[in-house]
């Protein structure tokens, strides 16, 4: 069961970055620079994938 549990949700830093980005997205969504809201998830989700792999 452990097993299945990693597989799907990784570990925590996996977790962490996933959860970090989400509320930078929401973040952005909700400040005067909406518009951006739209780049704000992929780039955060990209640096934190390149965090992920040097790790």
């Amino acid at each position: 069961m452990q097993g299945f549990i990693k597989t799907l949700f990784g570990d925590k830093n996996t977790l962490a970055v996933a959860s970090l980005s989400i509320l930078i997205a929401l973040a952005v969504l909700h400040s005067p620079a909406r518009e951006l809201a739209g780049l704000a998830l992929p780039f955060c989700l990209l640096g934190g994938a390149a965090y992920l792999a040097r790790r």
